[in-house]
């Protein structure tokens, strides 16, 4: 046995079953541990991929995935993953090699300070030095990347250690008691006083309150109170529900006409990130708010509050509801006619935003193709999206009906997010459907891992919203200046493409429920290409747009020449 096999089996003791990763000369040896563990290996195009499965695997399980590089270019290639996974409180655990060095000779071979590299976007770096270190390392290293906010951890391993035969008793994983953080009674006695106390109470709940999504809709209900939701917690309550208000990307001084109609805020596991408090334009009065999260280090840092409380969602809502009378212990002043209005006043006065055409849909509008999809999809199915013009549409248009049905990159948003994530998100749960939309542009960056949704088999509708543009960024052109520039990413044919990879392909010109019904249970990935085109709204802003550069233009001209001539 060596020290990565013991690595192996400490992974596995760890209940982690799945390592996403690529094999390299640096790490042939823990490949082969690999090999001879009940561990499996998912081999991703790249390291980038690898991070994002395993993003997509513990967003969708709710535990720690794992990933491995080998040093140097693989490292630095998954850099973009663990930012993202530190952003959107991530658990992950990436096992890499420190890169080989001699004593005396400068520039060697793949040698960069990884730790000083990762530092600012994992929560911590720890080091393997010998085999007696595996287990009790990669134990601290799992309980770090669960404990308070959650996040990726680096754990840099001596493969030459680790690769040599160990004698002596196999070390056991030190217990892993996981206490989660819960609220005094003190804490909880003031609670019950402020809600006993108000009339128009108000749920707002972020990620953190996944775990707790059946309790969270039992306070709701008891409280007979609106409940809102970050962007990250979507789906915690079924957005059909008629207590919930769905105020994704809508404008923000409806939520804050809200939370003055209020008299208290109950915030839940969200840590108010520039989309969880909306561009930090979300106004909550300090004294009424109360702030419940997992993680100390976010309690008051954007949102001072009556009462900041560090504990896990599940417990403390649990806990408030023993406190709770069957009736609530309030005496809520919300109707559901009154929720109901304010339902359909944040859905009418958000943004109105010009809008591409799309195939395959009659009207060929983007709340029509959602609104097929969401018909199609099981109501606990997870829908994927990359980094775009496709994620805004989606986050506008699609109901989200379970707790994670709605999986985006949010705090980073970075392209080529979508397929791997979603590749990640099925694996980890097989029973799940899931489905992925992306654009033209996220093809671009991570499609050739449609790969390896071919080699896994993995049933995943595909669907590709092609415009052969980066679409989001030329709208902003656009409506600034009447002109694109630098956004063409046209020329991939996308059917030669599917077949190349062994994927099926079908065109949104086709029947699309059809297609996308038999995606979700065909033995691999289908590529549904979807095109879309300009309409006529948004025709209309690239005119208006020049119009605007224009008059920027001449105006400045006058000015300028007015200038001249005072001197």
């Amino acid at each position: 046995m060596t020290g990565y096999d013991l690595l192996c089996r400490t992974l596995e003791t760890l209940g982690i079953d799945r390592v996403f990763g690529l094999p390299g000369s640096q790490n042939v040896p823990f490949f082969e541990a690999l090999r001879r563990s009940n561990v499996r290996v998912v081999v991703p195009a790249h390291e980038l991929g690898a991070a994002f499965m395993a993003i997509g695997a513990s967003r969708a399980s709710g535990k720690v995935s794992a990933l491995t590089t080998i040093p140097g270019p693989g490292f630095t290639y998954a850099i973009t993953g663990l930012a993202e996974a530190r952003l959107d409180s991530v658990p992950l655990l990436h096992i890499v090699q420190r890169p080989a060095t001699e004593p005396g000779n400068r520039f060697q071979l793949q040698t960069l300070d990884q730790a000083a590299i990762a530092g600012p976007v994992v929560k911590q770096v720890l080091r393997i030095d010998g085999p007696s270190e595996v287990a009790t390392v990669i134990a601290k290293a799992h309980e770090l990347a669960l404990r308070g906010e959650p996040g990726p951890v680096l754990v840099e391993v001596d493969s030459l250690t680790l690769s040599a035969e160990v004698t002596g008793p196999s070390l056991g994983v030190p217990s892993q008691s996981q206490a989660l953080p819960e609220c005094s009674a003190q804490e909880l006695s003031s609670v019950l006083g402020l809600v006993a106390g108000s009339h128009r109470p108000m749920l707002l709940v972020g990620q953190g309150g996944n775990a707790a999504a059946a309790d969270v809709q039992l306070l709701a209900e008891r409280l007979s109170c609106p409940v809102l939701t970050s962007t990250s917690g979507r789906g915690i309550m079924a957005e059909d529900h008629p207590l919930v208000i769905p105020s994704d990307l809508c404008d923000v001084r409806d939520v804050n006409a809200l939370v003055a109609e209020s008299d208290l805020v109950l915030a839940l596991g969200i840590k108010f990130s520039h989309n969880g408090a909306r561009g930090f334009r979300l106004r909550i009065p300090p004294a009424r708010l109360v702030h419940v999260d997992a993680a100390l280090e976010v309690l008051g840092v954007n949102y001072p509050a009556n009462l900041a409380i560090h504990s896990d969602v599940s417990p403390f809502v649990s806990t408030l509801l023993k406190g709770l009378s069957p009736e609530g212990s309030c005496g809520s002043t919300w109707s559901h006619e009154e929720v109901a209005a304010w339902r359909r006043r944040v859905r009418s006065n958000a943004p109105h935003r010009a809008e591409p055409e799309m195939a395959g849909v009659d009207p060929p509008t983007p709340a029509k193709f959602f609104e097929l999809i969401r018909e199609v999809l099981p109501r606990d199915a997870c829908l994927v999206t990359d980094s775009g013009w496709h994620q805004m549409l989606a986050r506008r248009h699609y109901p989200v009906l379970a707790p994670g049905g709605l999986m985006v990159p949010t705090n980073l948003q970075s392209m080529g997010f979508g397929l791997p994530a979603a590749i990640g998100a099925k694996l980890a749960t097989p029973d799940r459907s899931v489905a992925v939309v992306t654009g033209d542009g996220g093809v671009l960056m991570s499609g050739m891992d449609l790969v390896t949704a071919v080699r896994e088999r993995i049933s995943l509708p595909v669907l590709v919203l092609n415009d052969g543009q980066y679409g989001l960024i030329r709208i902003q052109q656009l409506r600034d200046f009447g002109r694109p520039h630098g956004v063409d990413c046209s020329g991939l044919d996308f059917q030669a493409f599917a077949a190349a990879s062994g994927a099926r392909y079908v065109s949104a010109g086709e029947d699309i429920r059809a297609a996308l019904r038999t995606a979700l249970n065909a033995d691999g990935p289908t590529l549904i290409e979807v095109a879309v085109g300009d309409s006529q709204a948004i025709r209309r802003a690239r005119v208006e747009g020049l119009v605007r550069s224009t008059g920027r233009r001449l105006g400045g001209g006058r000015l300028r020449n007015w200038l001249r001539g005072t001197r």
